[in-house]
């Protein structure tokens, strides 16, 4: 299940306070002692750190739907070959979906892909890990999940899916169409907006750590 991902950054603290005037001097309209006075230091990047980020959250995420992909067409078997592109915590919610998969039955049939990413935000954790914020959209149209014994979808199926209002076939094929679809439990992705998190030591080690739908300005 998505969960809601809070990030603080947490400056540094420093004390300030008023000296002490010496013994044998009384204080003139001391002023009352200052409260803690929070000082963040700057977090600067390159100037191309940015366009980093998004390319290594563009590798990370194209493999992870790749592999995803690969786990659900295997009807959800196999599901600890993605925890090399999540995190340990976030594995457990990759697997609940797997298992779903597998008690239900399911497989699934085409690609998923992503058509577009920006990165939104980029932290260093007081650990001096990375995280790093991504919204993109995800269109799994293409992708069908079907009952295990099912046949895959036939050709005419996968030449006119999703757009069938545009349809130019025979009557025959128009019936085969309406066959397949109609049988139960066929289903098939759509396109959606994601919002997701990395984290890693550095770019070049970030894993997915909370994957959820936006719901935000952006559409897909």
């Amino acid at each position: 299940m998505p969960t809601t991902r809070l990030v603080f950054l947490v400056p540094f603290v420093f004390f300030s306070g008023c000296a002490t005037p010496p013994e044998d001097q009384a204080p003139q309209d001391a002023p009352e002692p200052s409260a803690l006075s929070w000082v963040a230091p700057a977090r600067e990047f390159p100037g191309d750190f940015y366009d980093d980020a998004s390319t290594a959250a563009t590798e990370v995420i194209d493999e992870y739907l790749e592999l995803t992909d690969a786990i659900t067409a295997g009807g959800g078997r196999d599901s600890h070959d993605i925890s090399s592109v999540v995190s340990e915590s976030w594995f457990s919610e990759e697997r609940a979906g797997f298992d779903y998969y597998r008690a239900e039955d399911l497989r699934s049939v085409g690609t998923t892909v992503m058509t577009l990413l920006l990165v939104q935000s980029v932290h260093i954790t007081p650990e001096g890990t990375l995280d790093v914020g991504v919204v993109m959209c995800v269109d799994g149209t293409n992708l069908f999940v079907i009952p295990a014994d099912y046949d895959n979808p036939p050709e005419i199926v996968l030449q006119w899916h999703p757009v069938y209002e545009d349809f130019e076939g025979d009557t025959a094929q128009w019936a085969a169409l309406e066959k397949y679809l109609s049988q139960p439990r066929v289903t098939w992705g759509e396109n959606t907006a994601i919002q997701a998190w990395l984290t890693g030591d550095s770019l070049q080690s970030l894993v997915i750590d909370s994957w959820q739908y936006w719901w935000g300005v952006y559409s897909c």
